[in-house]
């Protein structure tokens, strides 16, 4: 429990002086490389489109949230409250659902076909997304700001474990045929030959 308790103070607990840390640096970069790399394969036609479409998404939502994040730390410096800005995790939670809507739309007008990466994306992102509803409605509609403080820390767990399983995937979508893709994505090795 300690470890998740450093991993929360140290990464998304919001305060008046907080910076952007390096660590988002790192997934952003990752995921830059995976939306380039996607893209070279796709043009090459070496890797399927829905690769592409999926990847490209989740980059788009990922630069969406960031500048919203942001934002928030901005709006925290100049006002000196945390409180105020807690609303962000809704609006996280909007995104995310626009991002699934929208990677399927695109799906059904561009791809035709949905694999692999499509859909552990998605169950991940539907995952994160309730991660930070839970928090929301903790901090904003209740009201508990210190209480409960294990949901923060489970919270810190999962958003770092969904960004770095995240970038991984995106990398290396081959990775998801093999068994230790099916246990990073939370689901079942079926029908694997790995």
């Amino acid at each position: 429990m300690e470890f998740l308790q450093e991993l929360y103070n140290k990464w998304l607990v919001i305060k008046p002086y907080t910076d952007t840390f390096s660590f988002q640096a790192v997934i952003a970069t990752s995921y830059l490389i995976a939306l380039i790399n996607s893209l070279r394969k796709a043009l090459k036609e070496k890797e399927f489109f829905s690769n592409f479409i999926t990847i490209a998404n989740v980059c788009a939502n990922y630069l969406f949230t960031a500048l919203m994040m942001e934002y928030a730390l901005e709006y925290v410096k100049s006002h000196n409250s945390a409180a105020s800005a807690q609303n962000v995790y809704l609006g996280f939670v909007i995104a995310n659902s626009v991002m699934l809507i929208m990677m399927y739309k695109l799906h059904t007008m561009f791809s035709y076909k949905f694999n692999d990466l499509f859909f552990k994306v998605s169950k991940l992102f539907i995952i994160l997304t309730l991660s930070h509803l839970i928090i929301w409605v903790k901090f904003v509609v209740l009201d508990l700001q210190q209480e409960f403080a294990q949901i923060h820390y489970v919270y810190s767990f999962i958003v770092l474990y969904i960004s770095l399983v995240l970038s991984f995937i995106m990398l290396f979508p081959d990775v998801l045929r093999t068994k230790f893709g099916c246990i990073v994505t939370f689901s079942l090795p079926r029908d694997r030959n790995a």
